[in-house]
């Protein structure tokens, strides 16, 4: 049973009474919310100024007399000192409001929380080969728990590599969403990878099953004009994969739009949903800490992650 509109409405209203709990507490950052974001706002502008005008304004305004050089690089480490210190203050209060909300939402749904996820298993993925290459990543969010009676984790994950040289350098964000690592109920020795149907990708992907029986074939037309499926075993992918999970799975890439990658690797099942966007992110700068719209936020996205690994979970059970 996945979670539908109306058993997440049941679920808020439920949730009324521990809400009530931080109100008192989300009511007093908002109070003293902007007097932040606005000093914040401020030293951050002031910062801004010190490191562009830094020379002429202690040796203009202050007559300290020293070289361009001395001068040049003190205002530019005052302007970064208040900058950074700027953008600390005037973030604060979003920060310590998102993470109490997530905590209680979290908390209430029967799962842990953590913002920290630098121990979240990210290699698991990377030997499945279920992520693009990435030189840097930064991991956050980490919630776990049970789904039908299954251990799972998640944590919201952004990978990026840095291309070129010199001038040309930048940094390209190539993965960003939510990963999740659950134990699936069905038994199976092999490796069985689920991609977006991407052509050259698809392609890559292929090439990473060489001296294996490869591409997999599905009975399901609909299902392979949405996912390509490479395995080691094809009896054992097609068992995996049930008429029912690739329904559920179609149906899911089209509700969310997003690039699903799947891997069954050892009694595993990864899921890897990149989509480009913060699933978990904290109030705006400018949002009303106390507006019952984040909790609902909080609320669909953990329902977003239950209803894919719930749905597969008990699909697996039921054989169909």
């Amino acid at each position: 049973m996945t979670e539908s509109e109306d058993q997440i409405e049941h679920r808020l209203k439920a949730f009324d009474a521990h809400w009530r709990e931080i109100q008192p507490d989300l009511n007093r950052i908002e109070a003293g919310r902007w007097t932040k974001v606005l000093g914040g706002g401020a030293l951050f502008a002031v910062g801004i100024v010190c490191f562009f005008l830094g020379e002429p304004i202690l040796n203009g305004a202050f007559a300290l007399g020293w070289s361009s050089d001395a001068a040049g690089f003190a205002g530019g480490a005052v302007g970064v000192g208040l900058t950074g210190y700027g953008s600390v203050l005037a973030t604060g209060p979003s920060r310590t409001a998102g993470r109490m909300i997530k905590e209680k939402v979290i908390g209430f749904l029967g799962f842990e929380y953590d913002s920290d996820a630098d121990s979240f298993p990210l290699a698991t993925f990377d030997d499945a080969d279920m992520l693009p290459y990435h030189t840097k990543s930064r991991l956050e969010d980490r919630i776990e728990g049970e789904i039908g009676g299954l251990p799972v984790h998640f944590c919201d994950a952004k990978l990026t590599k840095t291309t070129g040289s010199g001038k040309s350098r930048r940094t390209v964000t190539v993965f960003r969403g939510p990963l999740v690592i659950s134990r699936f109920p069905k038994r199976f020795s092999g490796r069985t990878l689920v991609v977006p149907d991407a052509g050259g990708i698809g392609n890559f992907f292929g090439d990473l099953f060489k001296g294996s029986e490869g591409r997999v074939r599905l009975e399901s037309a609909e299902f392979e004009e949405v996912f390509q499926v490479y395995g080691t075993d094809q009896v054992e992918a097609r068992y995996l994969l049930t008429p029912t999970t690739m329904e559920r799975l179609v149906a899911f890439k089209r509700r969310f739009d997003c690039k699903l990658r799947l891997a069954f690797v050892d009694d595993t099942l990864l899921i890897a949903i990149d989509d480009r966007r913060d699933w978990f992110p904290n109030p705006g700068l400018f949002d009303r800490l106390t507006d019952p719209a984040l909790v609902r936020t909080q609320f669909e996205e953990i329902a977003r992650l239950a209803e894919i690994v719930e749905a597969l979970n008990l699909n697996a059970r039921s054989r169909i």
